[in-house]
């Protein structure tokens, strides 16, 4: 895949309702074990690798369409 279509990709699973929906779901059900006073210490360090996790590839994608616009904006 190319870097042009590699953004619009990108671009378009950002801004789908659906994985936006079960990002944010995955991320409340881990932050609510930070939260759960009966948590064990490995839960809470799982808990916080996913959620840094999810945020890598937010970032991720979010790389992929700022590299995008910057080719298109070279290219022309």
């Amino acid at each position: 895949m190319d870097k042009m279509q590699r953004a619009k990709t990108a671009e378009v699973l950002l801004r789908d309702p659906v994985l936006l929906e079960a990002f944010d779901l995955v991320k409340q059900t881990q932050i609510g074990v930070f939260e759960y006073p009966n948590s064990s210490q490995e839960d809470i360090m799982e808990a916080h690798r996913m959620v840094r996790a999810l945020a890598l590839l937010e970032n991720q994608l979010t790389s992929f369409v700022v590299d995008g616009k910057l080719l298109e904006k070279r290219s022309k």
